[in-house]
């Protein structure tokens, strides 16, 4: 078996606490109308024409409405802030599947505000076991200021461990939380997980990707890569290389393996994808240990091909390049381990804390079932239906996405789908084109789907345990959990 990749050669380098407002403004209230003393003659022309203007007034608002949903475009986003929450009850334990409990609804467990604008940065958040981690940038992108705050959520209501507030890199966008240790890194912002204590890493103008064996891999979304380590309190950088054109650390097709980090392999055999612009590979795979750049995922095996718009999948052990009638896998090292024949499908694994290996991913490709998740999603033509099969070889069922107590009718394309083991609920996320937030459990009894106006708004859905799913709104962040039985 031979490599179709390449290595390239390394280059060598060169408290103040806020605290959120209490509520809400109040909401304008329209004045009431005060009756006038008409002439005699005029009080029936008058009543007329106001009933035409109201009908008009009624067709405009409607014709827009509907014009904007035919688009695909999404409502402007709503505040609950007034809206009853009702505490979280669970048992705080993940499993990696969603709880049956969802069967009975959706209801919101509680929120957290903090200062936002209608369009402007919403918290970056990220659970570690019963910790919640929030960073909350200033709506003033001028002050180059955001606030950190850990919350305890395994309780009724979230209590605040600590808040911290520091500086921004000049240049900030939407990093994930990347763990080392004892601290998180957001960018090149690093904070210790017990104070909240803040400081700005060395590679500023870089986004820490991902940490293998206490190295962070940035890389600064262009042509650059550094690998550093923490020594005595100080960064020190290991190496520094040139890549191809970057498109992201995670910048995959996922979602057929859902993967939380760019990082495949284990051991000696651990590589960090990165996806890049390049005319003859669709990613390259950093060795985070000494920085070493190897081309990966070749076009060629997909060229002169009907359909050549090539994607990757990240698997556990490698990834998957494909386009609609083929895909070819690869190890962690970059070498081809299969090339198989493929036809697209609207198939979607169930996302149940697992990535799949390489082997898995071949199989369920092929038609087979999806033997590291519990079931798979299957929407049917003109996506009025979904088709789930459980993986235990238990009887196939069908959903009918309209049958929900939201009352949303468009179409419906699975883009992220979970089950509970027992498979008494399933979950469905469809993303249109330009909306989001179209998403429900269906209770598989009676094939309703639940969810709610403010479970719909929310942006940036984690899940924190099996009945605690997590979101950012222009509120702040809310916590969703089922509805009381």
């Amino acid at each position: 078996m031979g490599k179709d990749d390449h290595p390239g050669t390394n280059t060598p380098a060169r408290a103040e606490g806020w605290v959120p407002p209490s509520g809400a403004p109040p909401i304008p209230r329209p004045a009431s109308v005060q009756p006038h003393v008409k002439k005699r003659g005029r009080p029936v022309f008058l009543a007329v024409l106001l009933c035409v203007l109201v009908v008009i007034v009624v067709i405009a608002v409607v014709g827009i409405r509907l014009l904007t949903q035919t688009l695909g475009g999404q409502d402007d986003q709503h505040s609950f802030t007034s809206a009853p929450t009702v505490d979280y009850s669970g048992s705080a334990t993940s499993t990696g599947a969603v709880s049956p409990a969802w069967a009975s609804g959706v209801e919101t467990a509680w929120r957290i505000s903090f200062p936002s604008t209608q369009y402007g940065p919403r918290a970056i958040t990220t659970v570690e076991g019963t910790t919640l981690y929030a960073l909350f940038e200033d709506p003033d992108y001028a002050t180059h200021r955001a606030t950190v705050a850990a919350f305890d959520i395994s309780s009724a209501q979230p209590r605040e461990l600590w808040r911290t507030t520091g500086p921004t890199p000049e240049s900030f966008g939407r990093p994930a939380f990347v763990s080392l240790a004892d601290q998180f890194i957001v960018g090149s912002i690093v904070i210790d997980k017990a104070t909240g204590a803040q400081s700005l890493a060395p590679w500023e103008g870089s986004e820490a990707l991902a940490v293998v064996d206490g190295v962070v891999v940035a890389c600064d979304g262009k042509q650059a890569c550094s690998g550093w380590v923490l020594e005595s309190s100080s960064w020190a950088r290991r190496w520094v290389t040139t890549t191809a054109s970057q498109r992201g650390g995670l910048s995959t097709s996922a979602t057929l393996t859902y993967p939380d980090t760019p990082v495949i392999g284990a051991g000696e055999h651990q590589s960090v994808v990165l996806r890049v612009d390049s005319p003859t590979h669709l990613a390259q795979l950093l060795d985070p240990r000494t920085g070493q750049v190897t081309d990966a995922a070749s076009v060629s095996p997909f060229e002169d091909r009907t359909n050549n718009v090539v994607s990757i999948m990240l698997a556990s052990d490698g990834l998957v390049a494909f386009n609609d009638d083929v895909f070819v896998t690869y190890d962690a090292d970059g070498f081809i381990t299969g090339t198989h024949p493929y036809e697209k499908s609207l198939r979607r694994p169930t996302r149940d804390g697992r990535v799949p290996s390489t082997s898995e991913l071949t199989d369920f490709l092929v038609g087979g079932l999806p033997a590291w998740s519990n079931a798979v999603v299957t929407a049917q033509a003109g996506a009025v239906a979904l088709t789930v099969t459980p993986s235990d070889g238990s009887p196939a069922f069908v959903l009918d996405p309209a049958n929900n107590d939201q009352h949303h009718s468009s179409d419906f394309w699975p883009e992220e789908v979970r089950a509970s083991a027992d498979m008494s609920v399933v979950y469905v996320e469809s993303v249109e084109p330009n909306t989001t937030g179209n998403r429900f459990f269906f209770d598989t009894a009676s094939g309703v789907g639940h969810g709610s106006a403010e479970f719909h708004d929310a942006k940036d859905l984690s899940w924190a345990f099996d009945d605690l799913a997590i979101g950012v709104t222009i509120d702040g962040i809310v916590a969703f959990t089922p509805k009381a039985s």
